[in-house]
Formats: C-alpha cells, structure tokens, sequence
C-alpha cells in the first residue's frame, strides 16, 4: 500500500519537498483545529502534547532521548541559537565548512563574526568524502565544523561518524546537518559523536515546512547559554515569576517564546507512521528503485556516487548536449523533479513504483 497522499504525476522531489503521508489533513484536524474549536481550557496541555509527540518519535528516527531534541522554526535558526550559545575561544575563531554545504546555514555562520568567528571553506573541487581532507582542513585554529550528511548539490554521503570523531579528537565541536538524510538514511546519534545536530521534516519526513529541530549532546549542554530565549526556554514555563529566569536543564532551553503547533502535528504524524515502517526498509526501496535508473543511464551522466553506502537517497543526473531534451521528455511525461548546478535530481521513494521509473527511464 502506498503511505502516500494521493498525488498527480511522477513524484520524485523528497529531496525539497516531501509529500504528506495517509491521513495528514485528519492528523491536523484532530490535533490542532478540533481542540480549538472546542475552546478547551486546557488547549495548550493537548497542543504541547503534539509537539512532545513530535520529540519523541523524532528521538526513535534517530537513536537518541527526548530530552536532547528542541523544536525550531528552522534550521538556520537552529545554527544561529547553537553558535551564539557557546563561550567564545579566541585561540579558536574559524568555523570550518564546505563550499557544497546548504547556503542558508552558511548565511546564519557570517553572522558570527560579531562575536570573533571567521569562516574557512572547503573548496567544491575537494572529495570530503576522504577523512584525509578533513584531518588537513581541521587546523588548530579551527574551534567548529560544519558536516553535512548528505551533500543536496551531488547526492553524496558523507562519513560522519568519522569525521565526528576526528573533530573530538582534535577539540573542534562539531555540527551536523540532517536535513537530506532524516527518514531515508539510517542514523544512530547513539553511535556518532556529534555535539549538534540540526535537521528538518520539510524533505524526507514528508512534514512539510516549519517543524525543524536540533540536537545537543547532554555532556555540553551546561556549556550552551542561548541569548534568544523565552518562556518556553525556561526551566519551568508556567512558574510565572518575571524576575526569574533558569535555563531548561535540557535541549529545550533553545526553543524561546509561544511555539507554532500545526507544523509539528502533521510531522508527528509523518514520524509514527515511517518508524512503523522503518527507515532501513525505506532505504532499500529508494536504493532497488534507484539501482533501475543507475543502470539505465550512461556511466558519465551519473554525477552521484556509484557505491549505495557513499550516496544519498537522491540521484543527480547530467546527460550533456542531451540535458534539456531530458528535461522536456520528463516535463511531458509529468515526472516532478527539480534541476541545479551539477544536473537533475531525482529520488525515488515509497511513493514511485517500478513502473513509474521505468516511465523515466523511458526518456533517458
């Protein structure tokens, strides 16, 4: 059965904008609109109910306690709340990051510089795929790095438990994104040594926009002392007392002020439903699925890597000359996909079936 929402076309744009799974529209209306439109007193116990909802299956996707996630509006929010939280450490004022990572959290990192930081960049032509170039690039006077799971412009994984560690190592905090590879790739925060990790539910979570997270390791969350704050940053929110503010003793001492609630209501949803499911079977569809067109195309228009364990659960395509007679036969056959630098991107998911990919194989 597909979890999906009846759709038009061909879908194959998780990686941007995943699709609602069965029942969205209900879950909201249950979570969200009918408390309210019951005038509830005790609406907001039932509305915080969902977003804890949405912690606690976020923290079964991905190996880790509740009490280590906070909700965020987003993920250059969530960058911005991490980075203007810690001491600072003159000896250490580079943020290491790569020219391949997502602009947005790039933008939020400029913004550092008031407090002593500068940002190095990893050039695009660099196969950070080798622990060798990060081990080079993490310098003494590198004090964070930014990893990001999977790479959106090249469809490439990778190897973050590794370089987590390397980062420990050396004495570099370290921040992972997992915006591209929540609900597709298995992660065990258990198993890598990240100090923090931002992510999204907008792309393989199929939660739509608005419901973004972060992680903190526990052993330095007494280091973190956000500026912005809020009633729900405080250790207890109902208490009240104007003159009194304590940080949350856990992740939630990044959340702030009134939190929005629909976005995390359907993303809950979304949750339970793909760990009833479970992401290693998800995995396997979306690398059988990919495997057909892998093995349909020309080995030079594959700019993804070849190995399943190096790519993400995206296939970013470049036929040359042939590109844009590509694009218009996927146009026609009402294929959604979307186009950058380096070629198409298509990723297959739950919702495509063999026959659907054998439709754009068709104009390959």
């Amino acid at each position: 059965m597909n979890p999906f929402i009846a759709h038009e076309g061909i879908y194959m744009l998780s990686h941007s904008v995943g699709l609602p799974l069965v029942g969205a529209e209900q879950a909201a209306a249950s979570a969200f609109w009918q408390p309210w439109q019951r005038g509830d007193a005790e609406i907001w116990n039932h509305w915080l109910g969902e977003i804890t909802r949405f912690r606690e299956q976020l923290a079964m996707l991905m190996n880790t306690e509740m009490a280590n996630i906070c909700p965020q509006s987003s993920l250059s929010s969530a960058v911005s709340k991490i980075v203007f939280s810690l001491p600072t450490r003159p000896q250490r004022p580079v943020i290491l990051l790569s020219e391949e990572d997502f602009p947005s959290i790039a933008f939020a990192l400029q913004k550092t510089a008031s407090l002593g930081y500068q940002l190095k960049f990893i050039s695009t032509d660099t196969d950070i795929s080798d622990l060798a170039q990060w081990d080079q690039q993490m310098t003494s006077d590198v004090g964070m790095v930014l990893v990001t799971h999977v790479q959106s412009n090249n469809g490439r994984q990778l190897p973050v438990q590794k370089i987590t560690e390397l980062a420990r190592q050396k004495g570099v905090l370290s921040l992972v994104d997992v915006a591209q590879s929540a609900a597709i790739i298995p992660i065990d925060l258990q198993q890598w040594q990240a100090d923090f990790v931002v992510g999204s539910s907008v792309k393989w979570i199929g939660g739509g926009p608005g419901a973004a997270f972060l992680w903190v390791d526990p052993e330095i969350i007494d280091q973190c002392q956000p500026d912005n704050v809020g009633w729900f940053s405080h250790e207890n929110p109902f208490e009240f007392d104007i003159h009194q503010f304590r940080y949350a003793s856990d992740a939630l001492r990044f959340w702030g002020g009134t939190p929005s609630v629909y976005p995390y209501a359907l993303a809950a949803n979304s949750l339970t439903q793909i760990n009833a499911m479970g992401v290693d079977k998800i995995r396997q569809n979306n690398i059988a699925l990919s495997e057909m067109i892998i093995q349909a195309v020309p080995h030079s228009a594959l700019i993804s890597p070849r190995l399943d364990a190096q790519r993400s659960g995206t296939l970013i395509l470049n036929f040359g000359q042939f590109q844009q007679q590509v694009v218009s036969c996927l146009n026609e056959s009402k294929v959604h996909f979307d186009t950058r630098v380096k070629g198409i991107r298509l990723s297959p998911h739950g919702c495509n079936t063999a026959a659907q990919i054998e439709a754009i194989i068709g104009c390959f």
